[in-house]
């Protein structure tokens, strides 16, 4: 560590530096003890710095993540994103990998463990998918600080895993399933499943002052999620806009109002005049939230939101109740981003507009036999409109 020396009426900062293998003494003078206190701050704190960077350096993946987790993630992360990489690191990532030193990682080694991973039934590839996003972020900050010399998951591939086809309602099937749907409250959610391609969470945390019925419109600008009571703790609530009383006051996890992750999720939808009058008829039927609490669209008699889990539960039961195939709650969205494709004729920016993905490659890439189909009759009309007058 650097010290002060007083010389007459000057300031002397001294310190130890290395000239290759011979350690000699540096003396900076400054004319008041306020300066050299301010450069012997900055000297320990680098000094600081070289002894973390040496001790990281042969330091374990496991003792990097809690560094990386204090400093990083309590700073960019939401609760619902802290609380899924949290349990990646805690359930995955240090019980397999958390023993190996940071300089231990290479591509080749990467790809080895990857493909052990691979191997056990419990990490799908959507989860290992999710290792590797994480692991390449934190590798980047251990570059950032210096720690490693570059990031070694930048050229390490993930395993890809064939795309598995989405059970999907047809149109009739679901025309059968909104016509015959016993439950109030599921058909609104169908509904907006469908004709509006929202996402479950989005339903859930929908609000009647989202709704414009006088434009036909619907504001999505937050979703509903669980996450955990100690994620919302450490980072003070970042990207809350409302936490819901537990409870259980001892469970540990809690429910929000947040932020979507991304800008695009931010979005209005244009809905139909059917769906805007079975809201308003929905709306009559619902009674008054208390002061200071969200007037949801979705919820219990006592204002309380629904659990993530109970439309998959309704409409399993009601699918079942008609003889229909039974669906995951989230191939509603599928269903309708399929069928607007088509009624575009494969307008994949307008039909972005409503799904809120980040990037049009991710339709392209889910819904590309759509699009050919757009395309195939494409070709067709182009024969009728012109060849057919050659």
């Amino acid at each position: 560590m650097a010290s002060i020396v007083q010389r007459n009426k000057s300031f002397s900062v001294v310190y130890t530096i290395y000239d290759g293998d011979k350690k000699k003494q540096k003396w900076e003078t400054y004319h008041s003890y306020e300066a050299a206190l301010r450069r012997k701050e900055q000297l320990d704190l680098i000094q600081q710095h070289e002894k973390e960077r040496a001790q990281y350096r042969e330091g374990t993946l496991a003792q990097f993540l809690e560094e990386y987790v204090e400093l990083y993630g309590r700073i960019h992360w939401a609760c619902s994103t802290y609380t899924s990489n949290e349990g990646l690191i805690r359930n995955y990532v240090v019980p397999f990998m958390g023993s190996m030193r940071l300089s231990e990682f290479s591509p080749k080694v990467i790809a080895a463990l990857y493909g052990k991973l691979q191997s056990d039934p419990k990490i799908t590839p959507s989860v290992l998918t999710n290792i590797h996003k994480l692991l390449h972020s934190a590798f980047e900050q251990a570059v950032l600080w210096e720690y490693v010399p570059r990031n070694p998951f930048r050229k390490a591939n993930v395993p890809k895993a064939f795309p598995t086809e989405i059970p999907m309602l047809t149109t009739d099937e679901i025309k059968i399933l909104i016509q015959n749907c016993d439950n109030h409250m599921l058909s609104i959610a169908i509904h907006l499943a469908f004709a509006g391609s929202l996402r479950k969470g989005e339903i859930l945390a929908l609000t009647w002052d989202d709704v414009d019925f006088q434009k036909g419109t619907v504001s999505i600008s937050k979703t509903l999620k669980r996450v955990r009571r100690d994620a919302v703790d450490v980072l003070n609530g970042k990207d809350i806009l409302y936490q819901f009383p537990s409870v259980f006051d001892e469970g540990r996890t809690v429910t929000v109002l947040k932020r979507p992750k991304t800008k695009s999720s931010i979005r209005t939808v244009y809905l139909p005049d059917y769906v805007l009058d079975a809201l308003q008829e929905w709306k009559g039927t619902l009674k008054p939230v208390k002061r200071n609490q969200p007037d949801l669209i979705l919820r219990y008699s006592n204002g309380r939101p629904l659990s993530e889990e109970t439309l998959p539960r309704l409409l399993e039961k009601q699918l079942l109740q008609l003889g229909l195939p039974v669906v995951s709650f989230h191939s509603l969205r599928h269903s309708s981003i399929s069928y607007k494709l088509v009624l575009t004729g494969g307008n994949i920016k307008a039909v972005q507009g409503d799904s809120g993905h980040a990037q049009a490659e991710m339709i392209t890439e889910r819904y590309g036999h759509i699009i050919d189909t757009c395309r195939r009759q494409c070709a067709q009309d182009f024969e009728k409109e012109f060849y057919k007058g050659i």
